[in-house]
């Protein structure tokens, strides 16, 4: 049986030589173009390439002179942390038992957190504890938190064995290697019954080197175009159709698991191979969101692409944005997050020009955004040159955030009017203070909170923008309305929290739409209602109803067939009667003029369109 085990090893880890044989790694790629068009060597300094590193004193970022509890929950048991200055050790000490150290291989992260493996036989696993950083790239402060204590201690304290399928499952070759490394083969082996193990391998004879996001995550197997030199044998992201576009991001950027749910990473099961960019994603992963209890918006991190898929930036018919529009992936930036430091756009005059881009002035978005919806008052060529045009800028502004402009922070007034304040909150409780933002670029409105104030599943209550971008910050000249802010920033079902979101709701109400609300719950027929009353001045009401349980669009547009307000965005709603309210205003809070309206239902197969009359 052993030979047996050991001949079908050698034949599973051949066929992993062969599966990566079409890879040829980093380095590979960096013989070329470092020298032809430097973009690998900028590469290897981006985030992508540090994704795993070999410890040193550059590289460990965590105080290994603490020693971190894994709480009440896990009998106090403790990871002792030490280092000799060559070496970095971990010692999980049960709160019985014989305790066992355990060599770092691997440091994994070097932006806002940073976790460390250890190798066990021949796979890799996380140690229950993570060192957060202050803030991106920032490690004058930080501090230690447990990670998962539970894979590695019973609730009692005591240590799980190591060499059992509940504790192998939790493996990272099994759950993280999928978007952690290039030309991935994941091999299933099977040493007893209750024995089951997972061994990554990935590019160029398994390097740590190679052990990293490579430029052949995005552009495919690079053998045949490394030999050949011939360019249409290596892929262009920037030449694929729109949507295989985003899926070479969303390919990480993604919360699922493998298309038999046994990876939590993209990976074909029936064919046994990796995703190559080009391919519909769709075959390769199924979507397991991480969701606030309105089922919509974000709570966990790398959702980036489910994000973006529902956002206004993907639905509009004029131009859809990708994401290495606003990030540049093959270079550190002088932005956070590798965000772009120009951008290449069109003027009102069809002339392109470059514009110096930032968030914390607000160029990045107006870049794109001057001159058109509330933004119409300003031209890009106005965006070229913000400090001689910050007056004009901030009066447009202002008009539309009803808040002072103050993008930069200069008067500590936490950013006021930044856009990414607003449409991209900090959303996922898995980072350091909500530290991964949103992009579905959505006001989350205070109502939510007051809506999912008794939820404690799967997380307690629902943040809202306001306050988890400025207003519960209590510090400077952010106001919270008198009411304390506390730090527990993951329990939004709090006193002070629910004060402050009602104070907020009652603020600041009339920048959100009427709430959808539901009035029969026995129907038999799809149908969308006449609006009332109708002609109608300042606001109306429409009807509609829905026989089964339907993805429902309801869209108002003006006569030329412009979107001049989204209603509802494609929510699922049970059978019913449902009423909603429109108050006159477009999608940027604007009054719209007087005029004919279509507004239009789609409910599953269902679609209707009925007129309406705005008389001012």
């Amino acid at each position: 049986m052993r030979r047996l085990l050991i001949l079908l090893g050698i034949l599973l880890a051949v066929t992993g030589i062969f599966a990566q044989s079409n890879y040829v790694g980093i380095d590979r790629c960096l013989t070329c173009h470092s020298y032809v068009k430097p973009v690998a060597k900028d590469y290897k300094q981006t985030l992508h390439t540090k994704i795993h590193q070999l410890p040193s004193s550059q590289t460990v970022r965590g105080d290994f002179t603490q020693t971190v509890s894994m709480g009440s929950s896990y009998g106090n048991a403790q990871v002792q942390l030490r280092t000799d200055g060559t070496k970095w050790y971990a010692k999980l000490v049960p709160s019985s038992g014989t305790p066992v150290e355990y060599e770092i291989a691997l440091v994994y992260g070097f932006g806002w957190k940073q976790r460390y493996l250890v190798k066990i036989d021949s796979s890799y696993y996380m140690l229950p504890i993570q060192w957060n950083l202050k803030g991106y790239l920032d490690n004058s402060t930080g501090s230690w938190t447990t990670y998962n204590p539970g894979n590695w201690f019973n609730s009692d304290g005591t240590l799980k064995a190591t060499n059992t399928n509940s504790f192998r499952a939790k493996s990272y070759d099994k759950n993280c290697a999928g978007c952690h490394v290039t030309g991935l083969n994941i091999t299933k082996f099977v040493s007893s019954q209750n024995d089951t193990f997972w061994i990554a391998k990935w590019a160029n004879n398994n390097s740590v080197n190679d052990m990293v996001i490579g430029c052949e995550n995005c552009h495919g197997p690079g053998a045949e175009h490394a030999s050949t030199g011939d360019k249409t044998k290596i892929i262009n992201p920037k030449n694929l159709p729109y949507e295989r576009q985003l899926e070479v991001c969303g390919q990480c950027h993604f919360r699922g698991s493998s298309s038999g749910h046994t990876y939590e990473y993209a990976w074909d099961e029936v064919n046994n191979k990796a995703y190559i960019p080009g391919d519909s994603l769709g075959l390769y992963i199924t979507h397991a969101p991480g969701l606030w209890p309105d089922n919509e918006t974000s709570r966990m991190h790398h959702q980036q692409y489910n994000d973006i898929l529902r956002s206004k930036h993907y639905t509009n018919p004029y131009h859809k944005l990708t994401c290495f529009e606003c990030h540049d992936p093959h270079k550190v930036t002088s932005n956070p997050h590798q965000i772009v430091d120009s951008l290449y756009v069109r003027d009102q005059s069809g002339n392109y020009i470059w514009i110096k881009t930032s968030n914390d002035d607000n160029t990045l978005c107006l870049a794109c955004h001057a001159g058109y919806g509330p933004f119409a008052g300003l031209t890009r060529a106005m965006i070229q040159d913000p400090v001689a045009n910050k007056d004009t800028i901030a009066a447009v502004v202002t008009r539309h955030t009803h808040h002072s402009y103050d993008p930069e922070n200069n008067n500590n007034t936490g950013g006021a009017s930044r856009c990414s304040k607003c449409h991209m909150a900090k959303t996922a409780i898995t980072a350091k203070a909500y530290d991964i933002h949103s992009h579905t670029f959505e006001v989350i409105s205070p109502k939510k909170t007051l809506d999912y104030k008794t939820v404690t599943t799967p997380t307690k209550g629902m943040l809202n923008s306001c306050a988890v971008s400025c207003h519960r910050n209590p510090t400077g000249n952010i106001p919270t309305f008198g009411i304390p802010a506390d730090a527990n920033l993951t329990d939004w079902t709090e006193a002070t929290d629910i004060q402050l979101a009602d104070t907020l709701w009652l603020y600041f109400r009339s920048w959100w739409p009427t709430k959808v609300e539901q009035i029969a719950s026995v129907v038999n027929t799809f149908e969308l209602g006449q609006n009332y009353p109708n002609p109608f001045n300042p606001s109306t009401t429409i009807e509609f109803s829905i026989a089964k349980r339907s993805s429902v669009k309801l869209i108002i547009y003006d006569i030329t067939g412009r979107v001049v307000r989204t209603l509802i965005d494609g929510q699922e709603y049970e059978p019913g009667l449902y009423r909603v309210g429109w108050n006159g205003k477009n999608d940027y809070g604007e009054y719209v003029a007087s005029g004919i309206y279509l507004y239009r239902l789609q409910a599953g197969n269902f679609v209707a369109t009925r007129k309406m009359v705005l008389a001012r």
